[in-house]
């Protein structure tokens, strides 16, 4: 992966097209994903100017990329030697990385305030500053302030649907913003995937706080709630089994009595098909089982199998008929 796009990306220079092909190759190897953490910690690292002085931009782009080389060639080359000269060398890179971070002040002001994560036409996994792990599905959208350290680890869920797996840390709780919902936890596992107009929290292990229009809800490992923009009263909270996100954060269907209706919707929207039942009573069908990384034909067989129904495609629709 060429270093400069890569720094652009860091900055938020990329187009629409740049992303796709680095989230693509970060998706690839846990290798990539270690070397983009690395270079983006040097640059979130970089001293924070409080005003914007003059300085030139294009110099101070080159000094850093020097800056950056000439420290990785002073690491190599002090190895075997011991002697003051290394703490001289760190202050130097420092002063240089001071005036590149002055020089960015125009280009990366917004971009430091908030920090995006966003999927496109595949799954995407990342880890944020704290150690956290965020699994995006695809087409969507995460925010955090690079701030968010301060007081509460804070993020917001602009579109489409996170799996969050939060390290623990009692000095910082981790808080979502989702609509006008606000979910709070200190280290657990949930899911939240955000409507039009609602947000749907599911969680996986620990305890989960959701607070919206003055109520607040504590959810358990498998309770899920559907909270909307304009609720005033307390949501019912509901139980169900792992498949609601298994599906893109493992690749795994989970069905346990599952009505056939909820498996196709589940299908539909994970390999992106169009699927329908053409006869009404089969929708609430029950179907238990589990696939693992196995192909839609696969998993439209098991059902046409058990069911004694039969599978067919019409101007690119898949029909589960009789």
């Amino acid at each position: 992966m060429n270093k400069e796009l890569l720094e652009k990306y860091i900055i938020g220079e990329t187009n629409e097209e740049e992303n796709k092909i680095i989230q693509q190759w970060l998706g690839q190897d846990s290798r990539n994903h270690a070397e983009y953490l690395k270079m983006k910690q040097m640059w979130d690292s970089l001293p924070q100017a409080l005003e914007a002085p003059e300085v030139d931009v294009d110099q101070a782009w080159a000094k850093f990329r020097a800056a950056r080389a000439n420290r990785s060639a002073d690491r190599n080359d002090t190895r075997d030697r011991k002697t003051v000269d290394i703490g001289w060398n760190w202050w130097a890179a420092a002063a240089v990385l001071l005036m590149c971070s002055l020089g960015f002040y125009y280009f990366d002001k917004s971009n430091r305030q908030e920090q995006n994560l966003y999927s496109t036409t595949s799954v995407l996994k990342n880890t944020l500053p704290d150690g956290s792990t965020v699994t995006l599905n695809k087409n969507s959208k995460l925010a955090y302030s690079s701030t968010w350290m301060n007081a509460a680890r804070s993020v917001k869920l602009e579109q489409g649907e996170v799996f969050f797996q939060v390290l623990k840390d009692r000095a910082h709780p981790f808080v979502i913003a989702s609509g006008k919902s606000k979910i709070t936890v200190l280290g657990t596992s949930f899911n939240v995937r955000r409507h039009v107009d609602a947000t749907e929290v599911i969680v996986a292990t620990g305890l989960v706080k959701v607070s919206y229009n003055n109520h607040e809800i504590y959810l358990h490992p498998k309770e899920m709630i559907t909270v909307k923009d304009s609720d005033t009263t307390t949501v019912s909270v509901k139980q169900v089994p792992d498949q609601f996100y298994k599906y893109y954060v493992d690749r795994e269907f989970i069905f346990e009595n599952t009505s056939l209706e909820r498996v196709v919707e589940l299908l539909s929207k994970a390999y992106e098909q169009k699927i329908v039942i053409d006869v009404a009573a089969d929708k609430k069908l029950l179907l238990t089982a589990t696939f693992k990384q196995n192909s839609l034909n696969d998993i439209l067989k098991v059902i046409a199998d058990t069911f004694k129904s039969k599978v067919i495609i019409k101007d690119s629709i898949i029909h589960i008929t009789r």
